[in-house]
């Protein structure tokens, strides 16, 4: 697991770059866009990005020891807060 999020390819790691593009679209109206936010304007996208990263910490090399209920519940949550975003845009045409 950690070789594969570790791959800088992955969207998910690319998430705050994709997730502006369209925050920066027309695709979206206002409400939906302050909806999704960023990691410094809190919404639902500063969730992915702060679950994601718990999740990147908690398996990383260094921690020797990662607790797979954190890294099950990361997962779940990272996971979640995705499907709010898709539910956001699907609701904007997209």
């Amino acid at each position: 697991m950690r070789e594969y999020l570790a791959d800088t390819a992955l969207n998910i790691n690319r998430y705050e770059e994709n997730a502006n593009a369209i925050l920066t679209s027309k695709a979206l109206d206002a409400e939906s866009k302050k909806e999704i936010g960023t990691i410094r304007r809190y919404g639902v996208g500063a969730d992915v990005i702060i679950m994601y990263g718990g999740l990147k910490a908690e398996i990383d090399e260094e921690n020797e020891a990662p607790d797979f209920n954190t890294v099950r519940s990361a997962i779940k949550r990272t996971m979640d807060s995705l499907d709010e975003i898709i539910l956001i845009c699907r609701s904007n045409g997209l």
